[in-house]
């Protein structure tokens, strides 16, 4: 049975399409960063928080016994902002399975223990803050929150 030419041009450009790639060949999904743009994003992070925190003082209308608390918190939470990775290590799929894994804990890790340092200042000031002050407190700013990964997408699921 003879095919003809243009049925198999269609044909061999479809199977080269559908190809599934050699053993060992890095499909690369996400450009490369240079380390100067995530340092910059790495910045802009923390003043964001930084400017965050700045604003939730100015909405609670803090009285002067609830101000050293704040103060307190607030220096706990930003000296803990600094104790997580920035840039993050990679995590996205372009990066090998076993070296995803461990970037993923060390990132893990990294945000628990800054959550636990974290949480007795909290406490502390969440104590003498009134329910109204503890509403806009319980507001959608979160505790510490990671900086975007380095890799540029989202986590592997």
């Amino acid at each position: 049975m003879r095919v003809p030419l243009a049925l198999a041009l269609v044909l061999s450009t479809l199977a080269a399409a559908h190809a599934t790639p050699a053993p060992g060949t890095i499909m690369k999904v996400t450009p490369p960063q240079q380390q100067g743009d995530a340092l910059r994003i790495c910045r802009a992070h923390f003043e964001m928080q930084v400017a965050s925190v700045g604003k939730l003082g100015v909405s609670l209308s803090l009285t002067p016994k609830q101000q050293p608390l704040f103060d307190a918190w607030r220096q706990v939470y930003l000296e803990q902002l600094h104790t997580i990775p920035c840039p993050a290590p990679p995590t996205g799929l372009d990066t090998p399975a076993p070296e995803r894994m461990a970037n993923e804990i060390k990132l893990a890790e990294a945000t628990l223990d800054a959550l636990r340092a974290e949480l007795p200042a909290l406490r502390a000031l969440y104590e003498v803050l009134t329910p109204e002050q503890r509403a806009i407190f319980d507001g959608p700013r979160k505790a510490i929150v990671p900086p975007p990964a380095a890799s540029g997408g989202p986590p592997h699921p």
